[in-house]
């Protein structure tokens, strides 16, 4: 059977195939599968259509996988518990137009740099509004959203104080002050670290 015409040496030998590609990245490697046209006669190889996208996504994802990176589901989820758009986290990461769009589809890996700012805005969402604020970014859902998460968290924290205090009533004055302080700081740790992590 006789396969489409190879634009390299123009025999009719091209057709699809599957084959392992060993990604190397940073001393390391991944083997993805890899979908393409291949020429029988002269081995020519190209990609078409949608193998243009399942290449650059797979090999995305093992660079991310080498380097330990958030997937690009992982960086979707961040954005969507903060209520932000792509251009938002754009500014707020001082990264290029599409940039984040291009990370979130997959086919682009971020930094690790990236990365690691990317988790401690997932993992507190202080840093997250934070960010927001020095960008100067108008969402109003996110911000009514980080109101919430605020709102929760002093209900936490007083339902804690409440429990703490029960147990205070032949304590001094600055013994109660002192519980206080600490109840409230470790509240408030509490509330911080436990965010709603997502990784």
């Amino acid at each position: 059977m006789l396969g489409e015409r190879c634009v390299e040496c123009g025999e009719n030998g091209v057709r699809e195939v599957t084959v392992d590609l060993r990604i190397e990245h940073n001393g390391d490697s991944r083997t993805i599968s890899d979908r393409r046209m291949l020429c029988s006669s002269c081995g020519a190889v190209s990609y078409r259509g949608d193998q243009i996208s399942e290449h650059e996504l797979a090999r995305a994802a093992a660079i991310r996988e080498i380097d330990g990176l958030l997937s690009a589901e992982d960086l979707r989820r961040i954005r969507l518990r903060y209520r932000l758009r792509q251009a938002d986290l754009e500014k707020m990461l001082s990264i290029g137009p599409k940039t984040w769009t291009r990370w979130e589809r997959g086919k682009i890996p971020q930094s690790k740099e990236a990365d690691t700012l990317i988790r401690l805005l997932a993992d507190d969402p202080y840093v997250a509004r934070r960010l927001m604020e020095n960008a100067k970014i108008e969402n109003e859902e996110a911000y009514a959203h980080f109101e919430q998460l605020e709102e929760s968290a002093r209900i936490e924290g007083r339902a804690l104080a409440r429990e703490a205090f029960h147990s205070s009533e032949d304590r001094s004055s600055d013994e109660i002050a002192n519980q206080v302080a600490d109840v409230a700081f470790d509240a408030a740790l509490r509330v911080r670290l436990k965010g709603d992590a997502l990784v």
